[in-house]
């Protein structure tokens, strides 16, 4: 069971930490400069810098490949991450399987967790997903705050999201 004391400081922490929506646009759409059309000559230039770029920085393997590796590395069998994460063996089967699931954000995020990864770590396995933590949810401010102070146990931080509002990551399956 978290700690009043926890809540509070989360509360603080998303007061001081969390940027409007609105606000993140602004500051992105400020950062963005559009470059004149002479850069490329034609669609197929574009196309062909495109397709180098992805080859270049595509990471091999995914999700799965990289939630496996992290695994091992940490010493733990995949029921022992899974049940941590609180992840449906099926789920998890899935994901880990030749069909392989594309996993949801909590998901990810609970696998993460699980794995008691360190910020740069945690980031990194979002992005094999396709996803990143965002300073305008109150979601993934919450996980912020929570790798900031080392709560891990996915009921902590489940009960942490409730007490501010929000959906827990997973659900208990029986």
């Amino acid at each position: 069971m978290i700690d009043d004391n926890i809540i509070i400081e989360l509360r603080e922490y998303l007061k001081d930490h969390i940027i409007p929506a609105q606000d993140q646009f602004l500051a992105i759409e400020a950062a963005v400069v559009m470059a004149p059309s002479e850069t490329y000559g034609s669609f197929c230039d574009i196309s062909d810098d495109a397709s180098e770029f992805i080859k270049k920085n595509r990471k091999p393997g995914g999700f799965a490949h990289a939630l496996d590796c992290k695994r091992k590395e940490k010493g733990l069998t995949p029921a022992e991450l899974y049940k941590k994460a609180n992840v449906d063996r099926r789920l998890y089967s899935k994901l880990m399987g030749p069909e392989g699931k594309h996993p949801s954000i909590n998901t990810t995020i609970s696998f993460a967790l699980a794995l008691k990864l360190e910020r740069q770590e945690f980031d990194e396995l979002l992005q094999t997903a396709g996803y990143a933590l965002s300073s305008s949810s109150s979601r993934d401010v919450c996980v912020m705050y929570c790798l900031e102070k080392g709560i891990y146990n996915i009921d902590d931080v489940n009960d942490l999201l409730f007490s501010i509002g929000i959906e827990p990551l997973t659900r208990d399956t029986g």
